[in-house]
């Protein structure tokens, strides 16, 4: 007689749950350089963490904050401007949502996009790294110089299927839409 310690759909189903989130990356968790490459349309507004751990974004800036709002590491309780986009991870051949709060790095990708030789991020890769601890992180953000994406990157994310405007509603961007 052969027993099953996990049925096959729990499996699946906890493997899913686990890939979806894996599947954000945030430059403060960052060890070393990650090569980028963004898809589709980016969006920007405030965000906030709460009190039990989880973050909450607003498209504009919210007039008045919920009382579950944590402090930040300075002790200021408040909100972040916050960048958030699809983006291709080279190291993990797969699909991810970006979400920069470091003003560093906005600013040194708003000088590529200002940038006639680059402008739209989807043309070119970025290489994002940290280095540093603490006080002392330092982050860059720097442009590979623009080219097309493969017949297969393009492939792939054809079949992608990301709401990432669903953030602002706290709800999660690789859910299946219900109909």
């Amino acid at each position: 007689m052969t027993t099953i310690w996990l049925s096959t759909e729990t499996i699946e189903e906890i493997s899913s749950e686990s890939s979806s989130l894996g599947r954000y990356l945030n430059p403060s968790k960052l060890e070393g350089e990650k090569r980028l490459r963004f898809f589709g349309e980016g969006i920007t507004g405030f965000s906030a963490w709460t009190t039990d751990k989880k973050p909450i974004r607003w498209e504009t800036k919210p007039d008045s904050l919920p009382a579950n709002i944590a402090p930040d590491m300075g002790g200021k309780v408040g909100t972040k401007r916050f960048l958030a986009g699809l983006v291709y991870d080279y190291e993990a051949q797969d699909f991810k949502i970006l979400e920069i709060t470091q003003r560093t790095l906005m600013d040194q990708l708003f000088k590529f996009i200002k940038d006639e030789d680059y402008g739209d991020p989807t043309g070119y890769d970025i290489k994002i790294s940290k280095s540093g601890q603490g006080k002392d992180t330092e982050y860059s953000l720097l442009a590979s110089p623009p080219k097309p994406v493969t017949k297969e990157m393009a492939a792939a994310y054809a079949d992608v299927r990301c709401n990432i405007r669903a953030l602002y509603d706290g709800e999660d961007p690789w859910a299946e839409p219900t109909a």
